[in-house]
């Protein structure tokens, strides 16, 4: 495979020049543990250390504000319903490369896997925290006692086979690479062996990787459904699943450009604003057809005009839809979208009106019973920061250690040299995606 041009791009830009992202490179010269890096692995041993608690001490009551109005605390309502939604990136990425064409996604299709993976690994570790009996877990590995007519049990099984299974296999090609580089003679002749094998598979793990995570985000959604009329009007509808499935590709993409550019800012990267901008347009799209999806739901149901009424629930909608509109128009200018500050504020801007819409049903606008309140206590907040710290913690470790990060092609081979003709490092990216070139 010849060599690429691996030069700075010159292109119209406030900054003068752009680089083509082109393929993973390890952050390698930053040590591997800071003093932010202490102080998040803090927050994680306290959050594990009363999650553990939790678990050995069986009852909720002392750990959690939870009663039997409110038997969903932060743990389920933020870590697993919200969070799993920054963790879509895989999905929404992948869907729009892989089956829209969109080929230069494949530059930032490893950030999007290990992020997908970390939000939801984490995200199960906050059920697990939040399970009330934790010695019946067991039965969920028993087909015999599934209630397969629960939206809760499709969510039990499609979420860690997710999680554990295809997003572990997909992020498998970046340590299998690793190991390539540093490994032993007979570790790299295993790999050349037994690699071509294992790509014939992907297209048929990619194809399941999409429909499992759709399937249990808009069973998420179904969830809020049981609530009745429990959920204030302007989120209770039964277009939830779909709300909720496409407010997750919308999520994912912000995660994934807000993660990128804080990445690329930290560890001094160049940025790819062609990648970046496409990348933006596609969420303000999919944010226009949600928006439009959900008003004319509100006004099909005739709920539309309590979003104006001045009360504290129709404050919480306008905020929550200003977060999300003002982003989706803001982006639809071709000159917004090349400024990078511009493209990093309306991405988390999206994220945060995102996350308030996942939040909200659950927590804000469920009413339960009269006088009903809840307010997470001192232990569950400190567990969900420690889970948020966790994320934060491996993501830093794993993009030191691994190419997650893209970068352009000069720097991969200022790193690594010129691969071996022939080898699994020849050039071809070794997940299976297309380079950017």
């Amino acid at each position: 495979m010849s060599t690429p041009d691996v030069a700075p791009v010159p292109a119209p830009s406030h900054e003068g020049v752009v680089f083509r992202w082109q393929r993973g490179v390890p952050v390698h010269d930053v040590p591997l543990l800071t003093r932010t890096s202490l102080a998040l692995l803090f927050f994680v041993l306290v959050g594990t250390g009363l999650g553990v608690l939790r678990l050995f001490g069986g009852a909720l009551g002392p750990f959690s504000a939870m009663t039997d109005q409110y038997a969903w605390g932060v743990w389920k309502t933020f870590n697993t319903m919200a969070l799993t939604a920054l963790g879509s990136g895989a999905m929404g990425v992948g869907i729009a490369a892989w089956v829209f064409g969109y080929k230069h996604f494949h530059a930032v299709m490893r950030t999007a896997l290990l992020t997908s993976l970390l939000f939801y690994g984490t995200g199960i570790l906050g059920i697990v925290t939040d399970v009330g009996r934790p010695w019946n877990a067991w039965n969920a590995v028993l087909p015999w006692h599934w209630n397969t007519q629960s939206p809760l049990w499709e969510v039990l099984i499609a979420m860690p086979t997710y999680c554990f299974v295809f997003l572990l296999y997909e992020n498998g090609p970046t340590v299998v690479e690793r190991l390539w580089w540093k490994g032993s003679p007979g570790v790299r002749r295993w790999i050349d062996r037994w690699h071509p094998r294992i790509r014939r598979t992907y297209p048929y793990v990619v194809a399941a990787a999409y429909i499992v995570p759709m399937m249990h985000q808009s069973s998420l959604g179904a969830l809020m459904l049981l609530s009745g009329n429990k959920v204030h009007p302007l989120w209770q509808s039964e277009m939830l699943p779909l709300l909720y499935l496409v407010q997750a590709w919308i999520c994912g993409f912000a995660a994934v450009i807000a993660i990128l550019m804080a990445s690329c800012l930290v560890w001094r990267r160049p940025l790819d604003m062609k990648v970046l901008a496409d990348l933006a347009r596609v969420m303000s799209s999919l944010t226009l057809f949600w928006l439009t999806a959900r008003v004319a739901d509100l006004a099909g149901r005739g709920v539309l005009s309590r979003g104006f009424s001045g009360d504290r629930y129709s404050v919480m909608f306008l905020v929550e839809t200003l977060a999300i509109l003002v982003p989706a128009i803001v982006l639809r200018t071709e000159r917004f979208r090349q400024v990078p500050r511009v493209v990093f504020t309306m991405a988390v801007l999206t994220a945060i009106g995102g996350l308030l819409y996942r939040f909200t049903p659950t927590t804000l606008a469920f009413m339960p019973a009269e006088h009903a309140t809840y307010f997470p206590a001192v232990p569950e907040v400190l567990v969900m920061f420690g889970l948020v710290a966790l994320v934060i913690l491996l993501y830093s470790v794993a993009v030191k250690r691994f190419a997650i990060l893209p970068a352009p092609l000069e720097t991969w081979y200022r790193m690594f040299g010129a691969a071996p003709a022939g080898s699994f490092a020849d050039g071809r990216p070794a997940d299976g995606h297309a380079r950017h070139d």
